[in-house]
């Protein structure tokens, strides 16, 4: 299969996939699955009778535990490094 796109475009993915150390056409197939999955996930919101809620759950209580021992770090020093990490601007 061929798609086109933009030379800018085209300049992105590479250079993103480089960074996570695939293949353009990896890191390509790998963006189409993550959406696949957020569709799932974004056409059922989950309950407390899926098997998922505890964990939900549990890791949510354990940040709370985490940020009130001051062991948490300001969102935008995090939203820095991942924008850093994968090449986006504000």
């Amino acid at each position: 299969m061929t798609i086109r796109i933009s030379p800018e475009a085209e300049e992105l993915l590479q250079k993103r996939a480089l960074a996570e150390g695939v293949s353009v056409e990896a890191y390509v197939e790998q963006l189409v699955r993550e959406d696949e999955d957020w569709g799932e996930l974004s056409e059922a919101p989950i309950t407390p009778h899926d098997p998922e809620f505890a964990e939900v759950r549990t890791a949510v209580t354990e940040g709370l535990e985490q940020a009130k021992r001051g062991e948490s770090r300001p969102a935008e020093d995090v939203f820095s490094e991942r924008r850093a990490k994968h090449g986006l601007s504000r």
